[in-house]
């Protein structure tokens, strides 16, 4: 969960992580879109009054970090993005359809792994899950991105745990990051 530990009586974290975070998460999401033709853009349309929709979420932790990173979908943004990502169409209701969600959502949390290792933080990744029931009143509470592209609506959600007293400060790293899918990271 995404907390304000001085409410807590914890050390006050720094606002700079949270919003270092939130830009990580927002490019993720347009560039993990935008890989499958569908470019988008920022809004404030709460996709919750879509129907038909799609909810993968995958848990995280290291040393520096721990939460959970969520992709909500509309239907027509999970159908599209697999048709431009296999060259063929899938039913909503299909097994394939509840998969390309978890992988949608698995390479979104594989994004943010690799533009975190610009400041040195590392984390293990669990499988993604398909959420049944969306908590939204967790969620609201998280870091959350939403968008609208050709195909429908998405959003990002992180909802997440800094370790007290890290800071991400980014480091020059001695090789470029990989283009994503040419890297395999555990």
């Amino acid at each position: 969960m995404t907390t304000n530990p001085a409410a807590e009586g914890t050390a006050v974290l720094a606002p700079e992580n949270f919003s270092i975070l939130d830009e990580l998460l927002r490019d993720c999401c347009l560039e993990l879109m935008a890989d499958y033709g569908l470019p988008a853009s920022q809004t404030e349309v709460d996709p919750e009054a879509a129907t038909g929709v799609a909810v993968a979420a995958i848990d995280f932790s290291g040393r520096d970090v721990r939460g959970t990173i969520g992709l909500r979908m509309t239907s027509s943004v999970v159908l599209e993005s697999y048709r431009a990502a296999v060259g063929h169409a899938i039913q909503m209701d299909s097994v394939e359809a509840n998969d390309w969600s978890c992988e949608l959502a698995n390479q979104l949390v594989g994004r943010l792994k690799n533009k975190l290792r610009q400041y040195q933080v590392s984390f293990n990744v669990n499988s993604p899950r398909v959420l049944q029931i969306f908590p939204v009143a967790e969620l609201e509470r998280a870091l959350r991105r939403r968008f609208v592209c050709d195909g429908g609506t998405f959003a990002g959600y992180l909802d997440v745990m800094i370790a007290p007293g890290f800071f991400f400060v980014p480091k020059p790293s001695d090789a470029p990051l990989a283009n994503e899918g040419d890297l395999v990271l555990f």
